[in-house]
């Protein structure tokens, strides 16, 4: 959770947990890339001798969780080099395991299909992630709140009442809430909510941004 100042009171919001989570092709052109092929690898290849150890055991499909890695995090080349290599030990399995070929191969079809779907959504996924940032609304929602820095700034003046426009003018000019009410005769919570009320109107969020519209507010009383 993170806390925000409105009008000197505190507001709660969520954290949106974006850091923490691996984002397609996380390592793709990195130092650590290789290495990081590397171990899939080598985990495919544990999985693998365990499958042939335990013929009775379907082992196999725990290969799906280091191939999903590789497919998700590496580039083009070393995810499609970890996939060969997946294949192969597949192949490796079914002509070691006669008596559950049948299952093995079954087993490698599901697994191979799985990851090529993964890789897809991580291809388009990268692609959407890469190019957010160089997106523009072209088109304003009706729910965006009016601001006095785009088509909405008479909007967002008018809902004002009359007392928000009063408070919102003495905070722009750098009152504190027990100034503003002293001035306008009206208590602490008072001056917040109004505050509160004219930020939401103005789709501001902060005393800097109401400092910054201070000219279009007029002048306090």
């Amino acid at each position: 959770m993170r806390s925000r100042a409105i009008g000197g009171k505190r507001y709660r919001t969520k954290l949106i947990p974006d850091r923490f989570l691996v984002r397609p092709n996380a390592v793709a052109g990195s130092a650590r890339e290789p290495l990081i092929a590397g171990l899939c690898i080598v985990l495919l290849g544990a999985v693998f001798v365990a499958e042939i150890l335990t013929p009775d055991v379907v082992v196999g499909a725990f290969a799906l969780l280091p191939l999903l890695a590789a497919v998700w995090v590496l580039s083009n080349r070393l995810a499609t080099m970890v996939a060969i290599v997946a294949v192969l030990f597949f192949g490796a399995a079914a002509a070691e395991e006669t008596t559950n070929r049948l299952t093995v191969i079954l087993l490698a079809v599901a697994v191979l299909i799985t990851a090529l779907v993964g890789r897809f959504y991580a291809t388009g996924l990268a692609s959407v992630l890469s190019t957010r940032g160089h997106i523009r609304p072209t088109i304003r929602s009706a729910v965006t709140p009016p601001t006095l820095d785009g088509n909405g700034s008479s909007h967002g003046l008018r809902s004002l009442t009359r007392r928000e426009l009063e408070v919102a003018r003495l905070a722009a000019e750098g009152y504190r809430a027990a100034e503003i009410g002293r001035r306008l005769n009206i208590g602490d919570r008072t001056v917040e909510s109004h505050l509160a009320s004219a930020y939401s109107k103005l789709g501001i969020s902060s005393r800097m941004q109401l400092i910054r519209m201070a000219a279009k507010l007029g002048s306090p009383p």
